[in-house]
């Protein structure tokens, strides 16, 4: 298997590609009525559509899929995203043997994270 790639399904593709290409800041590749495809450095995040939001689980406990994006200021990053209404689960970073993280929702209640290593 070579070049893996995520998929997600969101419950509204363009409010999706708005918060993926002007928040995140993911690059838009291309798109049609039905899919986006965007990415992040080099790798591809697929998007269709479907029907309703994520489901509701406990991150870090229930079996899940997550991207997880490094960044060099986890403190800052999260001040950004929160000024753009983003929903974060941690009410403060976690921390394990390799760095800082903190979990936060998409527009679709899509779970992912970001992440700082030690340096």
């Amino acid at each position: 298997m070579e070049n893996p790639s995520t998929l997600l399904v969101v419950k509204n593709l363009q409010e999706s590609k708005l918060f993926y290409v002007n928040i995140l800041g993911l690059d838009l590749v291309s798109e049609s009525d039905s899919c986006i495809k965007l990415l992040a450095g080099t790798h591809e995040v697929l998007m269709f559509q479907g029907t309703l939001p994520a489901i509701n689980y406990q991150h870090g406990y229930n079996s899940s899929s997550t991207l997880v994006f490094t960044v060099k200021n986890l403190d800052e990053k999260i001040n950004e995203l929160k000024n753009h209404g983003v929903e974060f689960i941690h009410d403060v970073p976690n921390q394990n043997d390799w760095g800082r993280y903190s979990a936060f929702k998409d527009p679709s209640g899509i779970v992912h994270e970001l992440f700082e290593f030690f340096s």
